[in-house]
């Protein structure tokens, strides 16, 4: 395929530094990650990347919040409960998927408070922040027909691909751990304003923060149907401008900043860009500029190439100009800058995850402690799928682009696709012999639901936990019961379940009619 390669002191693009190249081939970086003792030197330049890269993926994940919890506007009371600023999700039944004729369950919920308010070890070796408990979700699965049963079990839970490596459930049959399979959902939330009046525009996210968004969501069987479905191929050919070995003057400006200019049709072309972080357009006359800050030799991010990724028709009239800072204004040229511009196509797919497998590696330098298995343990297949998702359903690519991602940067796109809240599916096929039973039990962390403190005082240290009875489970419930355990550590502010610790009823019967049930707590004051 052709290629050109170009090079200026980025003034002007002249003719004779134009040559043709007869392939090119797209190779997936291997430079060593980063640590955290040589990134923290440049953390302004990685901030610079969206606005918020590094506090939207949770380097030091906090007291085990929700990372893409973002409901605004406040808490409330809905039906007795709290509506909590960051949600954490119900802990959902488990179903089967396909033929569950003649299988009935009963199902025993516990909700381990044991040393709640502290930060401790669990029995996985992972960390439990102050507002994490353990949950023990049991069933009996009972075959009442005369012929052995294999089934196959999905097991829904909220988490972020982040959190994965805490929040995903460990599902055993019998006490053994079974082999199990990970689906992912979509984002299930939306988008909203700033609250300043511009709430119809696609500007924050807008995470589900209440019970009954999730009863919305999951109610109709279409999540999970699109969740099992086939994921989406970007087979497309697209033209690629990678542009290389970006130097600058640093002792001549305190923020080197390089801006590509260039034109496009609007209605024939999106824009993707890789490593940017400033950008302006104006529609009407087709003008397009990014710009990114360009890194300082022998710092964190230098040496990377940068990506602008015509999907549609090419671009026309690129430009190349260095700036004395990111507000490329009239007035602030540069000329001690430089960078190599190569042109070819690719395959839009293939080019995608070798850039998010590029992110990814990079990312996972900034995690330490036990968050390092939050990038290590991804499966990076299941999140590729999940990034074309998010980039089909809202990005660029969507017909309904989200104002959030109007610029086209791909890094938007793969850091908060990690980060959000999603329904994932744990898999699993057991068998059960006729007229026999199966236990299973899906142990996991589960994080709080919380306020923001001074939010509104009567919540100040509350944290709130929930579960739902039997939404999206096709399976017969014969009966329902709940426990607590470690009641001594926490005071109950609010619930429905009918505890009384302190009069000896520590068990309860759930009534299956009712949907949702709910514990709010305080932590007490505790000797360890």
């Amino acid at each position: 395929m052709n290629s050109e390669r170009i090079y200026d002191a980025l003034t002007d693009m002249r003719e004779e530094f134009i040559v043709e190249a007869k392939e090119h081939r797209f190779v997936k970086s291997r430079r060593t990650v980063a640590r955290w003792g040589a990134i923290a030197v440049s953390l302004a330049l990685i901030i610079g990347i969206g606005g918020f890269m590094l506090f939207r993926v949770g380097v030091l994940p906090g007291p085990g919040g929700s990372n893409g919890g973002t409901g605004a506007g406040g808490a409330g009371r809905q039906e007795g409960s709290t509506v909590f600023m960051t949600y954490a999700g119900p802990v959902f039944p488990l179903s089967l998927l396909g033929d569950g004729v003649g299988i009935s369950a009963s199902r025993s919920i516990d909700f381990d408070f044991n040393g709640f308010g502290t930060q401790r070890p669990s029995d996985s070796g992972l960390t439990l922040y102050p507002n994490n408990i353990r949950v023990i979700d049991s069933y009996t699965l009972t075959n009442d027909s005369a012929n052995d049963k294999t089934v196959k079990i999905i097991y829904p839970f909220q988490s972020s691909f982040s959190e994965l490596y805490r929040l995903q459930p460990v599902i055993t049959a019998n006490g053994s751990a079974l082999e199990t399979g990970l689906l992912a959902g979509p984002y299930g939330g939306g988008f909203t304003g700033t609250g300043s009046g511009d709430d119809h525009l696609a500007l924050n996210l807008k995470s589900i923060n209440s019970w009954e968004g999730y009863a919305e969501l999951l109610s109709d069987g279409e999540y999970l149907r699109r969740t099992l479905g086939d994921s989406r191929v970007l087979d497309q050919t697209v033209t690629v401008y990678e542009l290389s070995n970006a130097w600058a003057n640093h002792d001549a400006a305190v923020n080197p900043t390089l801006a590509a200019s260039f034109y496009l049709d609007y209605e024939r072309t999106a824009m993707l860009s890789y490593g940017f972080h400033g950008a302006s357009w104006d529609r009407e006359s087709g003008f397009m500029r990014q710009s990114f800050s360009v890194p300082r030799k022998g710092f964190p991010r230098s040496g990377r190439n940068f990506y602008l990724i015509a999907v549609g028709d090419d671009i026309i009239d690129l430009s190349i100009q260095g700036y004395i800072n990111g507000g490329c204004y009239d007035g602030d040229e540069m000329e001690e800058v430089s960078v190599d511009v190569t042109r070819y196509e690719a395959v839009l797919g293939e080019l995608i995850a070798s850039l998010h497998e590029d992110f990814m590696m990079e990312l996972s330098g900034y995690y330490v402690g036990d968050s390092q298995n939050a990038v290590e343990g991804i499966n990076l297949a299941l999140l590729y799928r999940a990034v074309v998702e998010h980039l089909c359903d809202y990005g660029v690519l969507s017909e309904n682009t989200a104002m959030r991602y109007d610029t086209g940067w791909l890094e938007e796109i793969f850091s908060e696709t990690n980060v959000i809240d999603r329904v994932f599916y744990v898999t699993a096929e057991i068998e059960i012999p006729a007229f026999g039973s199966v236990e299973l039990k899906a142990e996991m962390i589960k994080n709080g639901s919380y306020d923001f403190y001074g939010a509104l005082s009567d919540n100040l240290g509350v944290t709130g936990y929930d579960m739902m009875t039997t939404l999206g489970s096709g399976l017969e419930f014969s009966g329902m019961t709940a426990r607590i355990t470690g009641a001594q550590w926490v005071d109950i502010v609010r619930q429905n379940f009918g505890f009384d610790p302190e009069n000896g009823i520590s068990t309860v019967t759930l009534d299956m009619r009712i949907p949702y049930y709910y514990i709010e707590v305080r932590g007490t004051a505790h000797d360890e």
